[in-house]
């Protein structure tokens, strides 16, 4: 997390008050889909290794048992969307990784620079691929491709890929406006005469 912490102000609270419900449920969302997509995959591998067991493979009660169709397909479109969702939350919380060993020693203003010029570049290029995955959508959409085993419409996979990206993109537009009002924490007023009181008592 950064050590680039901002003093928030009334409009930029309501932005982020507005945002964290949303931002909750779609990182839920992302969090059991990859449950259901663990799920999937336990049931899938139990059911080739039944499929292909010497002794069980010839049960004719287990006869059905196998594989799932196209397990591949959907844990490959599922971890995809999956990771769109919980984009969103992750840097509203300022969960990205960040090195400011550097940064959080410089001047103030040099920290409310760095600060407008990272979040503006993330609010850029988070409305870039919105506005791509948007259009990947209409495409998909328009030559209707699907999946190879299950025929699954690939655009579906653009819509949660959408979905996370246009409310990252909300996220990056608050941050931004945090960095414009960024103003490193002062030390409260009364603790500093506390101190300076007793720096005297010492003397």
């Amino acid at each position: 997390m950064s050590s680039l912490a901002t003093v928030p102000t009334i409009g930029t609270a309501l932005m982020r008050r507005s945002l964290e419900l949303p931002c909750r449920v779609t990182a839920i969302s992302g969090g059991l889909l990859i449950a259901a997509l663990a799920v999937i995959t336990v049931v899938s591998i139990l059911g080739r290794w039944v499929a292909s067991a010497p002794v069980l493979s010839d049960i004719t009660m287990l006869a059905w048992v196998g594989p799932i169709t196209g397990d591949y397909e959907l844990v490959e479109m599922g971890t995809a969307i999956a990771v769109f969702l919980f984009l969103p939350y992750c840097h509203l919380s300022g969960g990205h990784v960040t090195v400011d060993l550097l940064v959080m020693h410089a001047p103030p203003m040099v920290q409310r620079l760095l600060a407008v010029v990272a979040e503006t570049l993330f609010l850029v290029v988070a409305g870039l691929i919105t506005w791509r995955l948007y259009h990947g959508l209409l495409d998909k959409r328009r030559y209707m491709e699907t999946s190879m085993l299950l025929d699954i419409p690939l655009w579906w996979g653009y819509v949660g890929g959408l979905v996370g990206f246009a409310l990252l993109t909300l996220v990056c537009l608050y941050r931004t406006c945090d960095a414009f009002t960024y103003s490193p924490q002062q030390p409260d007023s009364t603790q500093a005469q506390v101190k300076e009181n007793s720096a005297q008592g010492d003397l």
